[in-house]
């Protein structure tokens, strides 16, 4: 149905008074002080750390950060460091949109145009283009020149951004065919990106039949294979395959077809790009491959198919990682898989002297402890700070990972660079199950770190009752003194708990 026609001349007016308007408005940066990101997100995307950077901006953007609300969109949009999610990156979007954010108003207008997060809807589309145009984007203002205005005709949003509709390969030689507007642009994307993008095979087909240019990219560099490789689209792959596509071509992120069917589980897609015989061991820019982005993911399908190819990914990601010690820290049903292929030595270090066991014990990976300590794991190895698998797995109150690593060769009185041994560690964090097994194991009980406590003062000052009865019971000297002349008693006493200060009378 037609909207009047006092809006018919609105829109006719604000188009005459763009140019106006753009020339009359101050730029983005005097409107819209741009949101900075910490040095610690910066780091994180620049080092390919999607994870760590997904939790920082998401704490920037709950409190109202725009830049952060961008990005975080953006981390949504394409499912790094959180699972890919259109309605999140769109609510996300818009935030940052209403907040004026620029790009993100650009970005949120292609969103429903595209029906990504959100049904499509032309008019709220050029709403924002509107908005965005009148703060300088050329971008928006091409795209917006070329957008169905409102009071168009009920089909022009369909001619605009056609939809191939052939039903199989029989198709007659009369089937509609997409006009040099439609083969150049859809939903603010290349046609064949787009229709690539959706999985619409037979879209893409008749694309290429009508020489669409298979190389060209969306703006983050993806070429139509990459979209149909990130969306498991297989059908649309071997049509593109077919005609020639580039099956090594890297985004702006360096990012190859491979890797973005890897990161998102697509093992029929990673079969497929195998057998075409693709490189498998190229690197994005932050040095992940496509086999740590399958351990990332933790789909193990893919993980066999890449290492039954003989990948040798060695360090992947900064900081010296391998994949072995990314499994063990995130995936252990695949550490057993990439440990039999010997990728890596199961004792390899990263930067910071840490190894595959280490990272297991930080996460509290018990299975991925089991299989490497089979595999010739040592747990005697101490990364740069002296804090061993051991240490660790007590430092993040990881009791079952500690109670599986007791007893395996290591100096059980080793300490860290603060003077904690295992025994004070485990009292700290209550842990008396692990603090029996170490006096059971030959711990010493009077050890002290570098403030002077003991295992007990611990015990004492944390209020862990069963803990200082462990220790009591092996033995340890009540009487010494920390560094400011107290006693375990006196510890107890002044911390209120009087259970423990009665059991040391």
């Amino acid at each position: 149905m037609a909207r009047p026609s006092h809006n018919l001349a609105f829109a006719g007016i604000f188009m005459l008074m763009l140019p106006a308007l753009l020339a009359s408005l101050p730029s983005l940066a005097q409107q819209v002080p741009p949101g900075t990101s910490s040095t610690q997100v910066d780091t994180a995307l620049r080092t390919g750390n999607f994870d760590r950077a997904a939790r920082l901006l998401e704490e920037r953007a709950q409190t109202g950060d725009v830049e952060a609300q961008y990005q975080l969109a953006s981390l949504y949009r394409t499912g790094r460091g959180v699972t890919q999610d259109d309605i999140a990156a769109f609510r996300w979007m818009k935030a940052a949109a209403e907040m004026g954010h620029v790009r993100a108003q650009f970005n949120l207008a292609k969103m429903y145009l595209a029906g990504r997060g959100v049904a499509m809807d032309a008019r709220q589309a050029r709403v924002w283009l509107m908005r965005a145009a009148a703060h300088g984007s050329s971008e928006a203002s091409r795209l917006l020149s070329e957008t169905p205005r409102q009071g168009d005709s009920p089909n022009a949003f369909n001619d605009w951004a056609p939809k191939v509709e052939i039903e199989g390969p029989q198709a007659p030689r009369s089937a509609p065919t997409l006009s040099a507007r439609g083969l150049a642009d859809r939903n603010g994307q290349p046609a064949i990106v787009d229709a690539a993008w959706r999985g619409q095979s037979q879209a893409v087909r008749q694309l290429v039949a009508s020489g669409a240019n298979i190389a060209i990219t969306d703006e983050d560099g993806n070429t139509a294979l990459a979209l149909a490789a990130a969306g498991g689209h297989r059908q649309t792959i071997e049509i593109l395959l077919g005609a020639g596509a580039d099956a090594s071509a890297s985004n702006r992120a360096g990012e190859t077809p491979l890797m973005q069917a890897a990161a998102k589980g697509h093992a029929g897609v990673v079969a497929l790009l195998l057998s075409r015989g693709v490189e498998t061991d190229k690197r994005n820019h932050a040095g992940e491959t496509a086999l740590s982005h399958a351990v990332r993911a933790c789909n193990v399908e893919v993980v066999q198919a890449l290492v039954d190819r003989r990948v040798r990914a060695h360090a992947t990601v900064a900081g010296g990682m391998t994949v072995l010690m990314l499994a063990a820290a995130e995936c252990p049903n695949t550490v057993a898989l990439i440990e039999s292929s010997k990728i890596t030595s199961v004792n390899a270090t990263d930067d910071q002297g840490r190894t595959a066991l280490w990272h297991a014990a930080d996460r509290g990976q018990t299975g991925a402890i089991k299989t490497l300590l089979a595999t010739g794991a040592d747990a005697r190895l101490a990364d740069k700070a002296g804090s061993t698998p051991l240490l660790r797995a007590l430092e993040n109150n990881e009791q079952d990972a500690a109670l599986l690593l007791v007893g395996k060769g290591q100096d059980l009185n080793h300490q860290t660079a603060s003077g904690n041994s295992a025994l004070i560690l485990g009292a700290k964090g209550g842990q008396a199950e692990v603090v029996r097994a170490l006096l059971q194991a030959g711990a010493n009980p009077d050890l002290r770190n570098n403030q002077g406590y003991t295992a007990l003062m611990i015990a004492c000052a944390e209020g862990h009752l069963a803990a200082a009865t462990a220790l009591v019971q092996a033995g340890a000297d009540r009487n010494l003194r920390n560094k400011k002349r107290q006693t375990a008693m006196e510890i107890a006493a002044a911390s209120g708990h009087s259970a423990i200060a009665e059991l040391l009378k």
